[in-house]
């Protein structure tokens, strides 16, 4: 009979955006898949409060240390030691450098490496570069350390492998995301969401933040392409945080002349999970121009909804959405144009990509991911 074990979980990202989903939806699932095993999963103290666990083996512990700080490296290391577990199991790369036991990884992308510059921040430009030196060091520590590295994608696996060719091929372990189950539905009216924002239809929909390498200005630019050479009619719906990159992105919107024709519901107030569902149900087409993704789920999420994707031709996208979307080149606006003007126009493509996104749909489920990662675990504590 397998032993039980005691894992612990850094779930301090719980519930946020990017690594916060993934943290979500995997904790969630393992709660589904492993009845055997204790979690000792460790949280923030504003899911904390109010996080419940159906698992009666799934023990919540508040942690509520910074991301990426001292205390993290610190105090939470102590605190992880006191519980004993036999495994830790960290879904980012922000692991305790000086844990001495057991550990498993899933890191989804490279993209702060890549993509992190000093535009994009607004905290001192030395230290900043200093943190990113330390971010370096920590992912290749983190990559040596782990018994296995669980990856969303085999793009995201050959990123690692170009990056660090001396890491092996085996340990990074292919794991495909899946929707999480609490953004499919909503029970709000999508009039009545479009009415709070004050947006009429038809609309093309993005749905992220605007960082670098989400590459919205770019759209934008196209946009502006597509209302002017195409006579576009409709809007574009820009869905994400307020920040200082939305910001720029509202400036580069105004210096276009585009304040009608481009919206970003964020300035008007913060949009809800169940309002993003509502926009998917009323929107034209979904667009998405990234430059680089580990898994990309909002396609997906759009796709559950029957929205027609035209997206990026990145490899990561060609290897998840294969020829259930439209591509267009992201670094080529008139092409970015061209390429949303031409599924705009074809109503019969636009149902063969409907059927095409229903059926990928069903390559992608989190219970299978969660089955994987606890396979990972078994196999690090020397359970065959």
């Amino acid at each position: 009979m397998t032993k039980k074990y005691r894992i612990a979980i850094d779930a301090r990202f719980f519930a946020t955006a990017g690594p916060g989903r993934y943290t979500k939806a995997i904790v969630e699932h393992l709660a589904k898949v492993d009845t055997t095993n204790e979690y000792i999963v460790f949280f923030k103290k504003e899911i904390f409060d109010h996080y419940k666990f159906t698992n009666p083996n799934f023990k919540k512990v508040l942690a509520n240390y910074p991301w990426y700080s001292w205390t993290e490296q610190t105090i939470f290391l102590f605190k992880i030691l006191s519980y004993m577990p036999d495994l830790l199991y960290v879904p980012h790369f922000n692991i305790p450098v000086l844990y001495p036991g057991k550990l498993v990884t899933a890191i989804p992308d490279l993209i702060m490496s890549d993509y992190t510059t000093t535009a994009s921040t607004t905290i001192w430009k030395p230290y900043f570069l200093f943190k990113k030196f330390i971010y370096r060091l920590v992912i290749i520590w983190a990559l040596l350390r782990s018994y296995k590295n669980i990856v969303p994608s085999n793009a995201t696996k050959d990123d690692f492998l170009k990056k660090y060719p001396a890491i092996p091929a085996d340990k990074h372990v292919l794991a495909y995301e899946g929707i999480d189950p609490d953004l499919l539905d909503s029970d709000l009216n999508p009039k009545d969401v479009l009415k709070k924002y004050n947006i009429e239809k038809p609309f093309l929909l993005c749905v992220g933040s605007a960082y670098e390498h989400k590459n919205l200005s770019t759209l934008v630019e196209a946009f502006d392409i597509l209302v002017n050479k195409y006579k576009y009619k409709g809007s574009l719906v820009l869905i994400g945080k307020k920040d200082m990159f939305a910001e720029r992105l509202q400036s580069l919107i105004k210096e276009k002349g585009l304040e009608d024709k481009v919206i970003l519901p964020v300035f008007k107030s913060f949009v809800l999970d169940d309002e993003v569902v509502a926009f998917r149900k009323a929107a034209e087409l979904y667009v998405f121009p990234s430059l680089k993704e580990g898994f990309s789920l909002t396609p997906l999420e759009a796709q559950y909804h029957k929205l027609p994707c035209a997206i990026s031709n990145i490899e990561c996208h060609k290897e998840i959405y294969g020829d259930s979307v439209k591509y267009f080149d992201p670094t080529n606006i008139d092409d970015i144009a061209l390429r949303i003007n031409e599924l705009l126009i074809d109503k019969d493509l636009q149902k063969e990509l409907v059927t095409k996104g229903l059926d990928n749909l069903k390559n992608f489920d989190w219970l299978n991911t969660a089955k994987i990662t606890k396979n990972i675990f078994m196999l690090a504590l020397g359970e065959k």
